[in-house]
Formats: C-alpha cells, structure tokens, sequence
C-alpha cells in the first residue's frame, strides 16, 4: 500500500472535541478552514449514500486504514471488506443518526479534520505521497479528494433525525 500524507487529523478524535466549534464552515470566522465548501460537499453525498443504505458507496468514500471502534475497542479498518463485514458495527444507531440529522451549519472542521455534530465521523482531504501540494494554487483545495478518516462508533450521540431513518433497509 502506498504511503499518504494526510492533513492532520486525530484519529481517536473524541464526540465532545465538537461541541464547542459547531457550525464553522456556515458561519465564516478566523478558524474556518479554506476547504469547507469541498467538507460540505462530501457530506452531502455521505448523507446521500446514508439514506440510500448504499454501503459499497460509503465504503468507497473511506481512506484505509480507518480507525473505529469494534465491540468498545478500537480497531483499524484495513479494507473494504473488512469494513463491510462489520458495516452495522461501525455505522452503528448512533453514527447513522449523527450522519442523517445533521446539517450544513453541523459542518466545522479544525486542525484534526472535519465531522459533523458530535464527532461521530470525521473525513479530510486525502493528499498522496506522491503529490507535492502548493497550497497557493487555484486549485489546490479542490484538487484532492476528501475521504472518511475515523468513526467513532459506540458513542452516546444525541439524534434528530427520525427513528425511521436511522435504520436504512438493505439494497
């Protein structure tokens, strides 16, 4: 596999880090992170893949490995597979409501990545090796894909969106 350098992010990122910084990619300040419409975007489209219970979809938007947690331990995430065979585990109640009632304004993103609400997930733009970034070029915040990094599963998420939606049926 070959190596990545990432924008930082912390991988045990804990649910109540979020708290104090929700919002920051609507409500523009001295801590908004340049690339939060690109954040915004690929939320959009986990949210999307979320309703649709379309999980080779989010499992393609995972930059692996990933950590998460198995069984209140944490675990890395190494594949594809391996995150579909544990699917319901990681994106247990308390991800998939934190994912499906969020909204832009949920959206805030620091130092350690980008998540919504409480923590459940966080995702940053994923820079190869191989690239030798310029962060004053036109395009450099669009120019790399934004992938899911960690997902705090077993967390005690508060959820507002319907019950109905926190259980996808299967394709």
């Amino acid at each position: 596999m070959a190596a990545k350098w990432i924008l930082p992010i912390a991988l045990f990122a804990l649910p109540f880090a979020a708290t104090a910084q929700t919002g920051n990619c609507t409500q523009v300040d001295a801590s908004t992170r340049p690339e939060c419409s690109g954040a915004i975007d690929f939320f959009h489209n986990l949210q999307s893949a979320m309703q649709k219970n379309d999980r080779q979809a989010i499992a393609g938007m995972v930059d692996y490995p990933m950590s998460t947690s198995l069984n209140h331990r944490r675990v890395r995430v190494r594949s594809a597979q391996q995150l579909l065979a544990h699917f319901d585990k990681v994106f247990d109640k308390g991800v998939r409501c934190s994912i499906l009632g969020a909204t832009d304004k949920d959206v805030w993103g620091n130092w350690q990545g980008f998540t919504v609400s409480d923590g459940a997930v966080w995702f940053d733009v994923i820079i190869p090796a191989s690239a030798k970034p310029d962060v004053s070029a036109a395009d450099y915040w669009k120019k790399y894909p934004f992938k899911i990094k960690t997902i705090n599963s077993n967390g005690d998420y508060a959820c507002a969106a319907q019950s109905s939606t926190t259980s996808p049926s299967p394709h």
